[in-house]
């Protein structure tokens, strides 16, 4: 997946999170499904979870960078395809950024 400039990511309403110093644990209730997150996957969830109103890959990538030791090349690589599994999954929304 490419970066989207004008894209927004959403968490979905459907899901709950629990968080725990080595990450966390999601639960879409539509689905009844659980899924268990390390600790840089727990921080971009919890960001999207804090702005409802939805955020941008550079928020993430910077929430990121800012908490976390890893090359740009390789945290934008990973973000994306992170987002991309999460969007596949029905975890996040992706929508076109409002004018």
């Amino acid at each position: 997946m490419k970066a989207q400039p004008n894209a927004v990511w959403n968490a979905s309403a459907s899901v709950r999170s629990t968080y725990t110093q080595d990450g966390g644990v999601l639960l879409d209730v539509e689905k009844g499904m659980c899924y268990s997150l390390n600790a840089v996957a727990s921080k971009l969830w919890n960001h999207l979870e804090q702005n409802q109103a939805g955020v941008t890959f550079d928020d993430l990538v910077n929430v990121i960078r800012n908490n976390f030791e890893v090359t740009d090349g390789e945290l934008e690589t990973d973000i994306a395809a992170h987002l991309e599994k999460l969007e596949k999954m029905g975890l996040v929304k992706r929508s076109a950024r409002p004018a």
